[in-house]
């Protein structure tokens, strides 16, 4: 199995590629797939130096070499050469040429190509399932920002007779800053913000049943929808049990009504509120420059990966940017915008 950037009969779309600063999910500059079976030549073929460079030092240190006798190794398996018997790198060699092959099938690293990043999109095309997602952050963690981004990507790049309506739930629906973008006047056809704050279930003056009905329930009796549910558990105490239960009924038929569900909570291992989401997203995003320790152990809780292995991980990811993407179904992998493992 590997990764490869030709359209193969069989291959599955993982994720696709855009030049920095287009704002609109228009236009991929290329598309990474993922394949169970490929001829040799419709593999990834790259430079030895780049596919290494992420694991240089732990190579180094593993093989005991220096730097110079590193570029000697990466210059040799570019050439297809291999040291004669008797050469001190030959064994160097053969591991770190392991571990190149490896690397070359399960991972890309856009760290030679700074003008494109990989970015997680909603479909432009409506019949597209947008599919599940949760994102984990702590207040000001940034996975408000990384939303309203992706929002108003796709809101840019779809025409207007086929855009979906965005229903946001928040408790700071009217107050956050990070949704002013959304507020514009170009996007109210369709975007349609849901204050469920104690402040604004105290002032409607209606019970928790007929607010309900009224402000939430109604809005989301139809197809073709992106629902975002942002903090939801901090809502009006009386809206909270039914806001949940919404959320996992969403989650049962979105497919079935063909919209998307989103949402936004403080961690991964808040009881109820969270198992179901774990079980039905396509994707889950984190932000492991203040979420370590939780990031890695979904890792380890989740995709049964080693201790060891999800921390080498989970250090790479937040060494290189702010937010890890976790894509929960086939093929299971984690990219951020410079960074994609197959796990």
């Amino acid at each position: 199995m590997s990764l490869t950037l030709e359209k193969l009969e069989h291959g599955n779309q993982v994720v696709q590629m855009f030049a920095r600063g287009n704002n609109t999910s228009r236009h991929p500059v290329s598309t990474v797939y993922f394949n169970h079976n490929m001829s040799r030549h419709e593999e990834n073929h790259a430079p030895a130096q780049g596919v290494l460079e992420l694991h240089k030092d732990f190579l180094k240190k593993k093989n005991q070499i220096n730097s110079e006798e590193f570029d000697d190794v990466c210059e040799m398996i570019d050439e297809n050469q291999e040291p004669e018997i008797g050469d001190p790198l030959r064994s160097s060699f053969w591991d770190i040429k392991d571990h190149f092959d490896r690397f070359l099938k399960r991972e890309m690293w856009l760290g030679d190509e700074p003008a494109v990043e990989f970015r997680l999109e909603f479909p432009r095309k409506k019949e597209t399932w947008p599919g599940s997602m949760t994102l984990f952050a702590n207040s000001g963690g940034g996975k408000t920002y990384f939303l309203v981004q992706m929002i108003l990507r796709y809101l840019r790049s779809v025409p207007d007779w086929e855009k979906r309506q965005i229903i946001y739930i928040s408790p700071e629906a009217t107050i956050d800053k990070t949704l002013e973008p959304l507020r514009k006047k170009k996007w109210q056809m369709w975007y349609q913000p849901v204050d469920v704050s104690h402040d604004a279930y105290k002032k409607s003056g209606l019970d928790a049943g007929s607010f309900y009905q009224k402000h939430i329930e109604s809005k989301l009796d139809g197809d073709d929808l992106i629902i975002c549910f942002d903090d939801y558990a901090d809502a009006a105490p009386a809206l909270v049990p039914m806001l949940t239960q919404k959320y996992n009924s969403s989650l049962r038929v979105a497919r079935h009504r063909n919209s998307g569900v989103i949402s936004l909570q403080h961690t991964y291992s808040g009881g109820k509120k969270t198992s179901q989401s774990l079980q039905s997203n396509r994707h889950i995003v984190f932000f492991p420059q203040t979420q370590m320790a939780r990031c890695v152990r979904f890792l380890v809780d989740h995709l049964q990966l080693k201790v060891k292995e999800s921390k080498a991980l989970v250090r790479r990811f937040a060494s290189l940017d702010r937010h890890m993407v976790v894509s929960m179904f086939s093929p299971v992998c984690i990219f951020n915008s410079k960074y994609l493992h197959l796990l």
